[in-house]
């Protein structure tokens, strides 16, 4: 009996555990299942929201059985920060920005182990100098935007508290009225290209700045703006509605895509003689023109094995380059973006396709 006893525990025994092993692939499955994700993230500076949403919306619309992808908007910079931040399922799969990747960034992407990164062009769009409808400004030069909105003027050799209140302490040819503007804030892409193209471009030519030695304080007396009342910093996407409720003489620095989506309650000011349009962007004759990049982590590409982190990057990357979407008459022509020329759209496209690598 003892014996018998025995030997039914062995057999018990031996039947759970081969249904241990039985069990243990499928749990592992089911466990492998629950860490990855069924939905892209994407994070969006907030000058290229639209695009960003444009692209998004296309999308899901072509693949119905997708998920909504995941979308935070944020600065440009602190979208390319979260990028690089690392591989795995709490990290972006997908960057949409109006500056490209820096290097500095570049290599804390390749520190954090973010080494397959995909860098496609998807179109150009550009910075504007806009003003309220009936109240144009016909042109302003980027020295005198400098000068109206620096917090120090310079007389002669010495640098002031800029005293300047009205647009025409500038020049007669400007109206009386009281020097204001709206701008992005510092998170903002919009921000970076305002600062390096207006700001310092307007100053490089002043003597005072050209006799600062260092390149960093001359670079921070250019940029630096009035204090005074006379500039409000909001969010990017913020600008146009503060700049309509704004004060008569109130300029703002919005994004091309911006200026065609407010339907004409807004209106572009010339800048250096230029006024913003499809035409002077694609050409370069616009200044201010800046390329709309999406980055892709190819690290989490999901294979046809089912291993990876997400389903979906290189359709999407894919999707944001087709003739539809940024060709003339495009998806992105209707949300403010110009087409690149037809040999960069073509490189663009064999690079989502082929998921070519960036490198710098």
């Amino acid at each position: 009996m003892p014996d018998n006893a025995a030997s039914r525990n062995i057999l018990m025994r031996s039947i759970l555990l081969l249904a241990a092993s039985l069990l243990l692939p499928g749990i592992a499955s089911a466990q492998q299942s629950a860490v990855l994700r069924d939905r892209l993230y994407i994070v969006s500076s907030g000058s290229s929201h639209a695009v960003t949403e444009a692209l998004v919306e296309a999308f899901t619309h072509r693949y119905a059985e997708v998920m909504q992808p995941r979308v935070e908007i944020v600065g440009s910079a602190a979208a390319l920060d979260r990028f690089c931040a690392g591989v795995g399922i709490n990290t972006p799969d997908i960057a949409i920005s109006s500056r490209r990747i820096p290097r500095s960034v570049a290599e804390a992407c390749n520190a954090n182990g973010v080494s397959d990164v995909v860098e496609v062009q998807v179109g150009l769009g550009a910075v504007v100098i806009a003003m309220r409808r009936g109240e144009v400004i016909p042109n302003l030069t980027t020295r005198q935007i400098y000068a109206a909105l620096a917090a120090e003027y310079a007389v002669e050799d010495e640098f002031r508290a800029n005293p300047l209140n009205t647009w025409a302490n500038l020049s007669n040819a400007l109206p009386a009225m009281q020097i204001r503007a709206v701008i992005p804030d510092r998170s903002s892409g919009t921000r970076g290209l305002f600062n390096d193209f207006i700001m310092e471009g307007g100053c490089r030519e002043v003597k005072a700045v050209r006799l600062i030695f260092s390149a960093a304080f001359r670079v921070q007396r250019c940029i630096t703006l009035r204090s005074d009342g006379r500039v409000t910093e909001a969010a990017s996407d913020s600008v146009p509605a503060a700049l309509l409720e704004g004060p008569p003489g109130t300029i703002g620095a919005i994004s091309y895509a911006q200026l065609l989506e407010s339907g004409g309650n807004l209106v572009a000011v010339a800048l250096n003689g230029t006024l913003p349009t499809a035409a002077t962007i694609a050409s370069g004759d616009y200044d201010v023109t800046r390329t709309i990049y999406l980055y892709a982590k190819r690290q989490h590409s999901r294979n046809q094995q089912g291993v990876g982190v997400v389903r979906g990057i290189r359709e999407f990357t894919a999707d944001a380059v087709t003739e539809a979407t940024g060709g003339p008459g495009g998806l992105l022509a209707h949300h403010g973006l110009v087409p690149l020329a037809p040999a960069d759209r073509a490189r663009q496209r064999e690079i989502a396709v082929r998921q070519t690598l960036m490198s710098r």
